[in-house]
């Protein structure tokens, strides 16, 4: 006799999940409505069902396995359960479809785990990831996070060079703000600091030279008066610094043992903070079997709107991963400036069209060919080997709580 299935379903939420399991005929055996969302109550609350499941065979299904919800696929993870993803939509029609007027979070659960026990083959399961592509999308998306606060600070300075001084943004000191070592672009001074620790005499004297005498003492002692207002302090600019250069140490080595950062350096330039976004928001290659359905994850492939005989725009999938999208998209822009192949493979889309959609529709195209030999380098490049031992997987969860 084949071991009894209990279906439990989860409802993820932002502080509290709610479970609920059912037997194979279909009725309620097991419910918690409030599991706070803790480690150590969602570790207790999966003890308890799997006392009160006893031999029974225990299959989760839930409609999120990221965000709010992934310390709980962790921690089932680490239990080696099976557990299945239910698209909301479906999920929201088979509600519709029982016809129950109310809602909440337990009858969600119930309604999910009732929907994984009738259509459990034809949902995808749930696979833990690798503990170096958790580490890695860590450290890409930490690495953003500093980025994008560095140049939030460069944009306010530049806003206020703009105000007092908008000779200097077109003079050769400050003529680049587009890299991302954009703290090297003070090329006289160095850092934002010591341009604040200039005296002002010599400062006076170099904004009347570059502005033919237009600006003054005056104008100098404003610029340095909001300088001292906006800029970065030396020590937390220091800091900036040394938590971009330590980030990008880190992420060459995951990459390394990865062995697909020079893969895809040789194939398409990609640094490694490209390299990086790319092999951690992908993951598993061999979770997607055909190639057009990985080009839908990244979001190169858009879908229309039809309906009989109408026809309407264009739109991304639900299942399109935004930082992919954003990230393969930016390195398609930059191959058009610099990559002669790419280039040409972009002037032909664009050849003969004149619409205001041309230059976006000839990029997109070039990112979908762009996608399929990206989709032969990941399925070809060596998968890593497991580690030895948890040392890497502790590595990855100290990482998770730092980027929190």
């Amino acid at each position: 006799m084949e071991p009894q299935i209990w279906w439990v379903g989860i409802d993820v939420g932002r502080f509290f999940h709610a479970l609920c399991a059912v037997n194979g005929a279909g009725e309620v055996v097991w419910q918690r409505k409030r599991v706070p969302n803790t480690t150590a109550a969602m570790r207790r609350a999966l003890d308890e069902l799997r006392v009160c499941a006893g031999a029974c065979t225990v299959r989760f299904a839930s409609e999120e396995a990221g965000g709010n919800a992934r310390a709980l696929m962790r921690l089932l993870a680490q239990r080696e359960e099976t557990v299945y993803l239910a698209q909301p939509l479906r999920v929201h029609r088979f509600h519709l479809a029982l016809g129950q007027p109310h809602k909440s979070d337990p009858y969600d659960a119930q309604v999910i785990a009732q929907f994984a026990r009738q259509n459990h083959a034809a949902l995808p399961r749930v696979r833990p990831m690798e503990p170096q592509l958790e580490a890695l999308r860590v450290l890409s998306r930490r690495l953003e996070a500093v980025s994008r606060d560095l140049r939030r600070c460069l944009n306010r300075l530049r806003a206020t060079l703009a105000e007092y001084a908008p000779e200097w943004l077109v003079c050769s000191v400050f003529s680049d703000w587009s890299t991302e070592a954009a703290l090297g672009t003070l090329q006289r001074y160095a850092r934002i600091s010591k341009l604040r620790r200039t005296p002002l005499g010599r400062l006076a004297q170099a904004l009347s030279r570059w502005t033919r005498g237009r600006f003054g003492a005056d104008h100098a002692s404003a610029l340095q008066q909001a300088f001292a207002e906006v800029c970065l302090p030396p020590a937390v600019e220091d800091a900036y610094v040394q938590a971009l250069e330590s980030l990008l140490r880190q992420i060459r080595t995951l990459l390394a043992e990865k062995r697909c950062l020079l893969a895809l350096q040789a194939e398409f330039g990609y640094g490694p903070e490209t390299a990086a976004i790319i092999v951690s928001e992908a993951g598993a290659v061999a979770d997607f079997p055909t190639e057009p359905k990985f080009a839908t994850y990244c979001g190169v492939t858009p879908i229309k709107r039809q309906s009989g005989l109408s026809a309407g725009s264009a739109h991304l999938s639900r299942f399109t991963n935004k930082r992919l999208l954003r990230a393969i998209f930016q390195a398609t822009v930059a191959a058009v400036r610099r990559d002669p192949l790419s280039r040409a493979y972009y002037d032909r889309k664009r050849a003969g069209r004149h619409d205001p959609r041309a230059n976006t529709t000839a990029l997109l195209a070039l990112a979908r060919h762009r996608t399929r030999r990206l989709y032969k380098v990941l399925c070809q490049a060596e998968p890593p080997s497991a580690p030895a031992d948890g040392a890497l997987r502790e590595h990855a969860s100290q990482l998770t709580k730092l980027a929190a």
